[in-house]
């Protein structure tokens, strides 16, 4: 990482404190400490950190939800349900694959698809 992206990071890590918000239905913050926290769902640990095309962020690190508010010092007590939620997509994104290139060697395309595909990496 070089001086450029080391002061960006600590930029970031300094405003995005102030910038994430956790609200309960009220309007009001949770907790005045960290505590023990449930997080659920795929933005857990595959946080989502920019968007695309011009909003594409092209980091080499950043930092999920979990990890975030594990270094605030929130006990993250839902760590197995997202451990297997974890599995259960690596699975689907495996069929996912698999049927992809069933209906692309169906309609004759696999090998072009292959070959872009081997293009982009």
């Amino acid at each position: 990482m070089n001086e450029y992206e080391r002061e960006q990071n600590e930029i970031l890590r300094n405003f995005g404190a102030e910038c994430t918000v956790l609200l309960k239905s009220d309007g009001s913050f949770p907790t005045d400490a960290p505590c023990d926290l449930a997080l659920y769902g795929s933005g857990a640990r595959r946080t989502v950190k920019g968007g695309t095309g011009s909003g594409e962020v092209n980091s080499r690190t950043f930092v999920t939800a979990e990890e975030g508010l594990e270094a605030a010092g929130f006990r993250i007590t839902s760590k197995e349900w997202l451990d297997r939620y974890g599995e259960i997509w690596r699975e689907a994104k495996k069929c996912f694959i698999r049927d992809l290139k069933r209906s692309a060697l169906k309609r004759g395309t696999l090998a072009i698809w292959s070959c872009r595909a081997a293009r982009k990496t």
